[in-house]
């Protein structure tokens, strides 16, 4: 039903102010379902820029202390998919700390005194096909400001359903609550009450009507191994609408009715509405997810379960009315990773600026207990290909490394028990990827030696593809490539004759960073195993793949693998093609020697329009820039991008796709670490490199946030002079690159100048 235009428009006001209950119905008043939770030293702000938590700061606290002495829980009806738990315990004083790990199957909402105080449990993950992590996360709550003196109660509520292709489940619902309040020990055992139908509103509250309930059944552990997920809580925040479309007058329905919730953007979060009257009328809220509610007759909060993508508009229709239904506020509470808006960017094209905001925010909405693909397809922890352009944005516009380095561990988890295949076979490379820009970017060594078994497991198994070209001709296929068709060909599983080259280029890469790796544990055996792999490698793909005639790679050649065509690798074909993905891969990664780099990237860039979608721009880029082009391409590339004014985001692909994708931001990347031109020349940023390209711009500022303080940029590009600014934080050293010049400075102000050849000179180590 499409709503817009055909409704009259009524505009509601919403109170929000970060976390705040100021103007907002106590739980004695009504009752209150939903959020926002709020986090003890987490003041969260919804402005014009979107959602921040500034100044907060995680400490990684979450391992339980001691052995679990609390019991899996559920109700007497196994069978049921739903169930809600109480607890009632008496303190003699205002607890000084409260500290609690829970985890559920599959998801759980928590209560403390009628208040909603924490979603969760994180997600554990799984590959796209169903490989297992074998593990599963509790989280870690400080409770300490929600009890009191005297009598409280705690209330869960655990869903076994969730939404289709979401949170992984052990098939069996289950609820673990325990906590320390002052030194008291509240575990989640038979003396819980329990029920699989909440009985009645405000079951959250005290005193609540004892007499539906039964004992909670105490059930066979099906969750170990149980580990901490190690990420902060998630912010919420009340997001307002910007109208409400199909309000009848005086905001009361009489008669069965719908209205449309309009937001300014596309949002993550849990559509919401508070209303009053009309007992048993059925209320459906419909976003991407949608969720039925019964009316009680009270005025009452309903919120939908489960994190859905909103873009930028939510319908609520209501049924069986048979007393009036008054709306009283409607909006949604936003929920994502705790972020801080630490980078900024601005510049002399205005374009762009939206770009690098509205990239920004396609990350923002992708992290949250997991990153996301998006909150729309909401895919298991199966994509680092996407997560590798996600979190390099975090770390310019956030530096919140939390959420990389739980997933980077939870797919090496994959990895090892899927004997190193994942789903998208390419995917496992960019997961290297990913785990050596953490380390970049954060310089924790200690992680990428915790992982480097894992590693080296996976380039054995890559090595194990080589076929008797010297290339990868063996493997089980060649997924995931590119959302495009090349000679014909749907190229997100495409035969070995197209996936040959591209994935030997990523394996080439990949030994690459596996010898770094090995060079920091002090293996220099491997380093050694590593560097002739790479010799092979290279020679092979000059040999097999160069075409002298048309100044390009092939992408394969037709029938050089003996594995079988299966459901992911069509056969092969007599084609012979050349993707602009193998011959940027092997400009990037120098399998094309230097002196040709610049003519492969000249010929590619010459298709119009270029046949790649927006993540494999993120390559496309860092192509450019090592080929010494991003100031002539770069900007007028990333004008590309259009921006959605209704969603304020992107498209998944060009012209197709979702509005919530977060691979599509790399022109943040782009704008942060080479408009502005900074980069880390050593792990964590202890050294740095700043090269502003300044392309068709007259000006950018901004800052880029690093492990030991802000970098802020300001340059100029005017009558043939370039002129930088820097503010260089305490502990750090950087190299200023400009137009062949370099100057090494260290920590505070400084200020460098150069003349401009129109286009920013190359500069190699």
């Amino acid at each position: 039903m499409k709503l817009s235009g055909l409704l009259p428009v009524i505009a509601l006001t919403i109170v929000h102010s970060g976390l705040s209950t100021e103007n907002v119905s106590s739980p004695e008043e009504h009752c209150n379902l939903g959020g926002p939770v709020s986090n003890p030293g987490m003041n969260v702000v919804v402005d014009s820029q979107g959602v921040q938590a500034p100044g907060y700061l995680f400490v990684n606290q979450c391992a339980k202390p001691d052995p679990w002495q609390a019991k899996w829980i559920w109700t007497t009806e196994d069978k049921k998919n739903q169930g809600f738990f109480r607890k009632k315990l008496i303190l003699d004083k205002m607890p000084a700390k409260a500290s609690a790990w829970i985890s559920a199957d599959k998801k759980y909402r928590l209560w403390v005194n009628g208040r909603l105080v924490s979603r969760g449990p994180a997600d554990i993950g799984r590959d796209f096909a169903g490989g297992s992590t074998e593990r599963w996360f509790y989280d870690f709550r400080d409770l300490t400001p929600f009890f009191h003196k005297g009598e409280n109660l705690i209330a869960a509520e655990v869903d076994g359903s969730g939404i289709p292709g979401g949170p992984v489940s052990r098939g069996k619902p289950g609820f673990l609550f325990e906590a320390l309040i002052d030194g008291k020990r509240v575990t989640s055992d038979s003396s819980w009450q329990a029920i699989c139908g909440s009985g009645s509103t405000g079951w959250q509250q005290l005193p609540g009507n004892d007499a539906a309930w039964s004992p909670a059944s105490e059930i066979k552990d099906l969750w170990s191994p149980l580990v901490a997920s190690e990420i902060p809580p998630l912010m919420e925040a009340l997001y307002p609408a910007t109208r409400i479309e199909g309000l009848p007058v005086g905001k009361t329905f009489t008669k069965d009715g719908v209205f449309r919730v309009v937001f300014d953007r596309v949002l993550s979060g849990f559509p919401q509405i508070r209303v009053k009257g009309g007992q048993w009328a059925s209320v459906t809220i419909k976003a991407k997810h949608g969720s039925e509610f019964m009316l009680s007759g009270a005025e009452e909060t309903l919120e939908s379960p489960f994190m859905t993508e909103i873009a930028p508009s939510y319908t609520v229709e209501i049924r069986n009315v048979k007393s009036p239904v008054e709306i009283l506020d409607a909006g949604a509470v936003f929920t994502s990773q705790p972020l801080e808006y630490r980078g900024s960017f601005e510049c002399s094209d205005a374009g762009l600026n939206k770009i690098w905001k509205a990239s920004r925010w396609a990350v923002q909405i992708c992290l949250q207990t997991h990153h996301l693909d998006s909150p729309n397809h909401q895919e298991p922890i199966s994509d680092p290909g996407d997560y590798e352009i996600e979190s390099m944005v975090n770390y310019y516009a956030f530096a919140q490394p939390w959420l990389a380095r739980q997933d980077i561990r939870k797919f090496a988890w994959i990895l090892r028990n899927e004997n190193y295949h994942n789903f998208h076979t390419s995917y496992s490379i960019a997961w290297l990827q990913m785990l050596m820009d953490y380390y970049d970017y954060t310089g924790d060594g200690a992680f990428v030696e915790e992982l480097a078994p894992t590693v080296y497991g996976l380039l054995d198994t890559y090595t194990s593809w080589r076929g008797k070209n010297g290339l990868i001709s063996e493997a089980p296929n060649y997924m995931f490539m590119d959302w495009v068709k090349i000679a014909g060909i749907p190229c997100h599983h495409p035969p070995a004759v197209i996936g040959q080259g591209y994935l030997t280029a990523l394996y080439y890469h990949g030994l690459e960073m596996g010898a770094k790796i090995a060079a920091l544990q002090g293996n220099k055996e491997l380093e050694k195993k590593y560097a002739e792999l790479r010799s092979q490698v290279l020679r092979a793909f000059n040999q097999e793949l160069w075409v002298p005639e048309k100044g390009l790679y092939r992408d394969g050649k037709p029938f050089q693998t003996s594995v079988a065509p299966s459901k992911w690798l069509p056969a092969d074909t007599q084609i012979e093609s050349f993707s602009p993905h193998v011959n940027m891969l092997a400009v990037l990664y120098d399998l094309e020697p230097e002196e040709r780099q610049a003519a492969i990237v000249e010929k590619v860039l010459s298709e119009k329009p270029l046949n790649v979608q927006p993540w494999f721009m993120h390559k496309i880029f860092a192509a450019l820039d090592h080929a010494g082009l991003f100031d002539k391409y770069g900007t007028e590339l990333m004008r590309r991008w259009q921006i959605n004014p209704e969603t304020q985001s992107f498209r998944e692909m060009w012209d197709h796709g979702d509005l919530s994708h977060g691979w599509c931001s790399t022109p943040l990347v782009q704008m942060s670490g080479r408009v502005l031109g900074v980069t880390p020349t050593s792990p964590g940023f202890r050294t740095m490199a700043i090269r502003p390209s300044p392309s068709d711009l007259k000006w950018a500022k901004g800052v880029v946030p690093t492990p030991h303080g802000d970098v802020r940029v300001t340059w100029t590009n005017e009558s043939g002079i370039l002129s930088l600014d820097v503010v260089i934080p305490e502990g750090t050293e950087a190299d200023l690159l400009l137009s062949g010049r370099r100057e090494h400075v260290t920590q505070g102000k400084h200020h460098i100048e150069s003349k401009t050849t129109g286009e920013n000179q190359k500069l190699r180590e």
